[in-house]
């Protein structure tokens, strides 16, 4: 896949370039990059995708929600899944010597950071980010200074951003393509997951998790964890001559009572009573 994008706008100063640039992604994409440059960024809505990524080197297959600004450090892998289509993005293309130089740090990148990094949550940097973008598209009188002083303050304040990450506020709902991813891995052939395991592939905290998974379903997900246990308990007991103990391992469970506790809980019969009625249909 060719990740080179169009670039629309653009405004070259000694500080950096300032671009408005595009990219046609017929397909969902799964791809690693790393840049030689710092990419400050922020998507243009309705031409923006549902997206989450990771760092391989920092933490591997750790994925984590891509918000609509977001900064790709230089020298550092970022794989990213998209669900593709047409995206148009407003970004800074800074070296990464002149933007220390700027706001007067050299970034040692944490975890912490590198999430904070992925999705930048500021009014000043949107508003910062929307008069590059006017800049851009109807340059006037000084325009390069106006871009570059608009640049450095993007900067300033995004180094600001990913020095002291706060957590989400767990408003809105689940994305889609969290909620699909969900659905996926619940589907998987292996343990059930853990509250944690699903909110590390949705990139949010496991709070964060259930408060998002309720609003979009009105249920706990950790309810939907447990009816997806009990679906493919009864697939086990129902289609193999697996022993009740292999079935409780393959789901989970550190005892075959404690399976069978929760699937009683789950379909008011033990497992044993599950596959004798089965069995005599």
């Amino acid at each position: 896949m060719d990740l080179t994008p169009t670039v629309l706008h653009e405004i070259r100063s000694p500080i950096g370039d300032a671009q408005v640039i595009e990219w046609t992604w017929p397909t969902p994409m799964d791809v690693t990059v790393c840049e030689t440059r710092h990419m400050l960024e922020m998507s243009l809505p309705p031409l923006s995708t549902d997206g989450a990524g990771c760092f391989p080197e920092v933490a591997p297959n750790r994925f984590n929600f891509v918000g609509g600004m977001f900064l790709r450090p230089a020298g550092l892998a970022l794989r990213a899944r998209s669900t593709g289509g047409r995206i148009q993005v407003v970004r800074c293309v800074v070296d990464p010597q002149r933007y220390a130089e700027v706001v007067e740090r050299e970034f040692a990148w944490s975890e912490r950071n590198l999430r904070a990094c992925l999705d930048l949550r500021s009014d000043v940097l949107k508003l910062l980010f929307q008069r590059l973008r006017l800049e851009l598209a109807a340059p006037g009188l000084g325009s390069a200074a106006l871009a570059e002083a608009y640049m450095t303050a993007l900067m300033v304040e995004a180094a600001r951003v990913v020095a002291d990450p706060r957590e989400p506020r767990a408003e809105g709902r689940l994305a889609a393509w969290q909620h699909r991813r969900i659905g996926e891995r619940l589907a998987e052939d292996r343990i059930s997951p853990t509250v944690r395991e699903l909110a590390e592939l949705c990139g949010v905290s496991p709070r964060h998790l259930l408060r998002l998974y309720r609003n979009l379903t009105g249920e706990s997900v950790i309810a939907q964890i447990a009816r997806a246990q009990a679906d493919r308990a009864r697939r086990l007991l129902a289609d193999s001559d697996l022993p009740i103990k292999e079935i409780a391992a393959r789901l989970g469970f550190s005892s075959p009572g404690s399976f069978s506790t929760a699937f009683r809980r789950a379909t008011g019969v033990s497992p044993r009573d599950f596959r004798q009625r089965r069995g005599g249909d």
